[in-house]
């Protein structure tokens, strides 16, 4: 797991909020706290979408952060900024496969509960972290190395 302290926040959350850096992940979970507390469940309702709506969204059970950030956005948008915000993101389970080949790594995706990214706010400083769950304890931390690698390249263009 790493940290990075993000100095640029506007050039950050801009990247974040409008880019498609992000878009190949999955909204998992968020806290968000303006002049009221909001806090996000990222699992998708299947209960809220008609029959065909299901059938053209039934792929993940997590709400993509592509379909749900412009709503973030204009939570967000405004001249007061927000006291506080977490999002605990996942990267797509069909992009984890790629991920390892990127890495020449021998682990199997189907070891791997996710790979995640977490942005975390508090009106002092604005970071960001990186974790790896397995389903299984291994000692090997070659993948945590890797994953924290992409991260880090990702976040250059937006520090």
């Amino acid at each position: 797991m790493i940290l990075i302290e993000i100095e640029q926040v506007k050039r950050f959350m801009a990247g974040f909020l409008g880019g498609n850096l992000f878009d190949d992940f999955l909204m998992n979970e968020g806290k968000l706290a303006m002049d009221i507390a909001y806090e996000f469940n990222g699992r998708v309702l299947k209960e809220f979408y008609d029959t065909e709506e299901w059938e053209q969204y039934d792929t993940y059970s997590y709400i993509p952060w592509e379909r749900e950030k412009g709503k973030i956005f204009s939570l967000v948008k405004g001249k007061k900024t927000p006291l506080s915000f977490q999002f605990v993101m996942m990267l797509k389970p069909e992009k984890v496969d790629e991920f390892l080949i990127k890495y020449h790594l021998s682990v199997r995706g189907e070891e791997i509960a996710g790979l995640f990214f977490n942005v975390i706010y508090d009106r002092q400083s604005l970071k960001c972290t990186s974790g790896v769950s397995r389903k299984t304890f291994v000692i090997d931390k070659t993948l945590e190395e890797a994953w924290d690698m992409e991260m880090k390249e990702r976040m250059k263009e937006l520090m």
